[in-house]
């Protein structure tokens, strides 16, 4: 089992990269949605339509992984406070996985040269 540090720093590092993805796609989206043209209405509802269902799938992900560590938790008969910390990391990944999918293709492809809208 990877150690609670390692998670840590995964995450942390997951965050980081987000962070900079998240960055790239607001710089690209920024112009059409302060002088909007033809095909940037399209871009607005499709930031806000990812945005719900990254939402979405982020509480569905984080309920199942809860889900999963309170039944493996009562099987066990109680769980050591390690089991709890990495269970949180588990709910932590699983919630903010469809927001960091979605940021890192949003960024790949409003960068690219001609980018597709």
């Amino acid at each position: 089992m990877i150690s609670l540090s390692r998670r840590a720093s995964l995450l942390a590092k997951h965050s980081a990269h987000s962070s900079y993805h998240a960055a790239t796609t607001i710089a690209a989206r920024t112009p059409g949605l302060m002088l909007p043209g033809e095909g940037d209405a399209q871009e607005a509802t499709r930031m806000v339509q990812e945005k719900v269902a990254a939402a979405y799938e982020g509480a569905i992900g984080a309920s199942l992984a809860w889900g999963t560590f309170l039944f493996a938790s009562a099987l066990r008969g109680g769980a050591t406070p390690t089991q709890f910390s990495h269970a949180l990391f588990d709910v932590a990944e699983a919630a903010t996985k469809p927001a960091r999918i979605t940021v890192r293709a949003n960024a790949r492809r409003l960068s690219r040269p001609g980018k597709t809208r």
